[in-house]
């Protein structure tokens, strides 16, 4: 049966070349193709090829598929990058860190004036607070009960006299300015009353000393 359809389209094929063949004359040169003539052969030969398609489905064949549409290629070729801007990412700058103000030291400093009343510390004693006050010491132990042979503990608040009166004497006890070498269990308060008329938060602002005013053997002090 093979072999039958294959003489059979082979026969097809031959009369289709003959009839082509039979439209040229012998003695005339072939006439210039023309669109027209073109279409017609491609009609004719459209006509055999499907009386040879249909003959040889007849005979038991398989119509041959229609040509097929080369396949599509995928470009491998990368995508045009996006175009559009890429919005930046806004950087906040962190905040300046504060500056710590320094803390301001205290510097103490004389007491101005005449207080009315004063509070004894360590190692002070009423004719010590009057030298340094300049008030007369007789009014001073009158005016708070006391007498020379008094002995008065630390923290008695002292009544100061406002009358005028100096000091009868002499209020300095030694020369100053002057440097002076600290000895076990001396006091800025002591220190001063060494002196007689010195006030003691007049030697802390000389020597840069904040309370408590601690002081150690040895150290030396400027006495203004």
């Amino acid at each position: 049966m093979t072999t039958t359809r294959y003489l059979i389209f082979l026969v097809l094929v031959s009369l289709a070349i003959i009839l082509a063949g039979c439209r040229l004359s012998a003695s005339t040169p072939p006439p210039t193709e023309t669109p027209t003539a073109d279409a017609a052969m491609g009609t004719l030969e459209a006509e055999l090829g499907n009386i040879a398609t249909q003959t040889f489905v007849a005979g038991g064949g398989e119509a041959t598929p229609a040509a097929t549409q080369p396949p599509q290629v995928e470009s491998t070729e990368p995508a045009a990058p996006d175009a559009s801007p890429v919005p930046t990412e806004q950087v906040t700058e962190p905040p300046a860190a504060a500056q710590p103000s320094a803390t301001p030291v205290v510097v103490p400093t004389a007491t101005p004036g005449i207080p009315t009343s004063y509070q004894l510390q360590k190692s002070e004693f009423p004719f010590c607070i009057a030298r340094r006050f300049n008030v007369n010491q007789n009014e001073l132990l009158s005016l708070n009960g006391l007498s020379t042979s008094s002995v008065v503990p630390v923290g008695f608040t002292l009544k100061i006299p406002q009358t005028g009166n100096t000091f009868a004497g002499q209020r300095s006890l030694a020369k100053h300015p002057d440097s002076y070498t600290v000895l076990a269990g001396d006091t800025i308060y002591k220190v001063a009353c060494k002196y007689g008329d010195v006030d003691p938060m007049a030697i802390a602002q000389a020597n840069g000393l904040s309370s408590p005013y601690n002081l150690s053997s040895g150290q030396v002090l400027q006495i203004p």
